[in-house]
């Protein structure tokens, strides 16, 4: 059978990928309405199915997580307060005539006020590389361990884990699209010249 690929344009989610009509049918007879399929075509066409989904109609926002640190503000070391002269002494720690200790700093010259860049909250949440949600890193495992050809799915793998894409950052363009056509290209190009067979377990 010769191979097809998905030119720029046409994708999948467009109804238009270089194995539609192919794709469809194997969906229909292969995948459960709910749950894993029972054969490994089945879960491949799943399996990529649901990530091509998530991408498209939710922006990866269940497929990809962005953990979050917390970091001390470096202007304030983590106290949430800086130093500021006392504004009712004028910094010299004391008021009057008779020079009494000043009662706004108590005769330091200095008072505590919300660090202005933290705004009182010591520090913020840092985030770190982005990771793929179990869900779908058991889905890219599956199509790993059972795809001859896992060029495209590398790719995609690494797509998925920029730190330069996101829910907010994606074009849902022609290159981006590129990505997953590829992997439905060769997944249904492979179901459609292997045999199928049953999986031993399915959860």
């Amino acid at each position: 059978m010769e191979k097809k690929q998905t030119p720029k344009g046409k994708s999948y989610w467009n109804n238009n990928g270089a194995y539609q009509k192919e794709f469809d049918a194997l969906y229909e007879n292969l995948v459960p309405a709910q749950g894993e399929a029972n054969s490994v075509h089945g879960e491949m066409i799943r399996s990529i199915s649901r990530l091509f989904y998530d991408f498209c109609n939710n922006g990866n926002c269940n497929a990809i997580e962005v953990p979050t640190s917390w970091e001390d503000c470096d202007h304030c070391d983590g106290t949430g307060y800086q130093k500021e002269e006392c504004q009712f002494c004028e910094g010299d720690g004391y008021e009057g005539d008779d020079m009494d200790e000043c009662g706004d700093c108590s005769g330091e010259g200095e008072v505590d006020q919300d660090c202005e860049y933290c705004g009182g909250e010591c520090g913020e949440d840092v985030s770190e590389d982005p990771e793929i949600t179990q869900y779908y890193e058991s889905m890219l495992d599956y199509l790993e361990q059972h795809m001859d050809d896992t060029s495209s799915l590398e790719k995609l793998r690494e797509f998925m884990l920029d730190p330069n894409n996101g829910y907010n950052s994606y074009t849902y363009d022609d290159k981006e699209m590129k990505v997953y056509n590829d992997v439905c290209d060769a997944v249904v190009y492979q179901v459609l010249t292997t045999e199928n067979v049953l999986r031993e377990f399915v959860s």
